[in-house]
């Protein structure tokens, strides 16, 4: 019962803090050009909290497999709530650029507090695909509502006074998470000279994994960093633009219902939506199909909901429960990796080569590299191959 109630309470902490954090997505590349920034800079702004985001994601996975998981959601969730409320007194490009910079790094400590609290509340596989899909649907719900509730607050109230909602609504989350939140493990105590971080870094069976997340987040930050733009471009307001980004969560959400999915193998689907979502990125780079902008995002929304609980799902099926806040932690640097790079790259490289089809080519590398990967593992377990 205790551990329902937890699982309960993390997922309505997701929410809004998902909600919270992505009512932003429409209005920020406005906002910055607004401030004066170039479209460079731009990306550079996109990938400064993904870059803070990759150093405290590696930082925080030892400390949440020693300390405890509760810890590392609730605080850097108050003090998050007070970086974005803060955004609404920004005057400058460079004022952006710190404050973002700063609630990159506070942020990253609540991912994987989050998914080691959910993997560790399983009992089994099946359990952990499960708890992974509804964390997936849960903060999916709020990035179907988000972007267009940000676009309406944002052209009643000014991007000022959305950062301004943005930081009450996190500062609601941590009181929630406060008052809410169980830790379900004991804390793990390791022995001097030994590390959860050391040990998943020694584990060469993780590095296609990681390589598969930090491709499927290259592709995720190429996405993120196009679309604003047809708000400057071709005259879209933010609540349109902000409807756009909803069409993804809306696919996300079917996908994300169907929980017999999760009977499927981890692997398969990991396989299937990275070679699927790299099609889609194809499609939108050359048009080679006669389909609408909302039924690309709709369909790639479908393959992120069977991604992200699959790549959870196969983290968790391959370490140990106490290094869970370490795997996933390294999981989580390397979606800030693969954001930060796709981010600058597709701001320097926009007016020479559409980030679309960066995405394809990264994403599908990342796809083959696991097929290979899931090929060379099986012969080395076969005893025909011993």
């Amino acid at each position: 019962m205790k551990n329902q109630q937890g699982i309960a309470a993390i997922y309505l902490v997701l929410f809004l803090m998902s909600l919270s954090l992505h009512i932003q997505f429409p209005i920020f590349t406005p906002f910055a050009i607004a401030l004066g920034a170039s479209t460079f800079f731009v990306s550079i702004l996109l990938s400064s909290g993904s870059f803070t985001n990759l150093i405290g994601h590696i930082i925080s996975g030892p400390f949440i497999d020693r300390i405890g998981k509760k810890p590392f959601i609730v605080i850097p969730l108050f003090l998050s709530s007070l970086f974005m409320a803060a955004h609404s007194t920004v005057h400058s490009p460079i004022q952006l650029l710190l404050y973002r910079f700063f609630n990159g790094f506070i942020l990253a400590f609540i991912g994987p507090a989050c998914f080691a609290l959910l993997a560790a509340y399983a009992r089994n596989s099946r359990q952990e695909g499960r708890n992974m899909a509804i964390h997936g649907l849960t903060v999916t719900l709020a990035n179907i509502i988000a972007p267009f509730i940000g676009g309406w607050i944002s052209d009643l109230f000014s991007y000022r006074g959305t950062y301004l909602f943005v930081g009450a609504a996190l500062f609601i989350a941590a009181l929630l998470a406060l008052f809410l939140i169980r830790e379900v493990d004991p804390i793990v105590v390791h022995q001097r000279g030994t590390t959860s971080l050391r040990a998943i870094l020694a584990n060469k069976k993780l590095f296609s994994l990681y390589f598969v997340g930090f491709t499927l987040m290259f592709g995720h930050g190429a996405l993120i960093y196009e679309l604003p733009f047809l708000t400057v471009e071709k005259g879209l307001s933010s609540t349109e633009t902000g409807t756009l980004f909803s069409f993804m969560g809306f696919g996300s959400l079917v996908s994300l219902s169907f929980f017999w999915l999760n009977r499927f193998s981890a692997t398969g689907r990991t396989i299937f939506g990275m070679v699927l979502t790299a099609l889609l990125y194809y499609q939108m780079a050359t048009n080679m199909l006669p389909l609408s902008l909302p039924f690309d995002l709709f369909s790639m929304g479908v393959t992120f909901g069977v991604l992200y609980p699959a790549i959870t799902s196969l983290l968790a099926q391959k370490v140990s429960h106490s290094q869970y806040g370490s795997a996933f932690g390294i999981l989580s640097a390397m979606f800030s990796l693969g954001i930060i790079l796709s981010t600058l790259i597709s701001g320097a490289m926009r007016h020479v080569c559409s980030p679309y089809f960066l995405a394809f080519f990264t994403t599908m590398l990342g796809a083959v590299c696991l097929i290979y990967s899931h090929i060379k593992d099986k012969k080395a377990d076969s005893p025909l191959y011993n």
